[in-house]
């Protein structure tokens, strides 16, 4: 049986030890990455949400506004029935 050399000792036990190391930094990278990706997309998401709750506001004052002027035409036109049953 062959004895062991420090240097092959040195490369059975190191490059394994390197390799997984490599692919620990890399997965890190990666996970960092997507976590940046991810804060922008949230971000995004808000921006989206706000705009939407300003375009949802603008049109329910809108709606608010037209139902305030039917309410007013509708009273006229009731004083207007009024007067002319009063008429008759």
């Amino acid at each position: 049986m062959g004895a062991v050399s420090n240097l092959q000792l040195y490369l059975a036990v190191g490059l394994p030890i390197i390799a997984v190391l490599t692919s620990l930094v890399i997965s890190l990278v990666q996970i960092s990455a997507l976590r940046e990706e991810m804060r922008g997309i949230r971000e995004d998401m808000r921006v989206q949400n706000s705009a939407l709750r300003e375009d949802m506001n603008t049109q329910i004052r809108e709606i608010r506004e037209d139902i305030r002027e039917i309410r007013s035409h509708i009273k006229l036109l009731t004083g207007k029935v009024y007067e002319l049953m009063g008429q008759k």
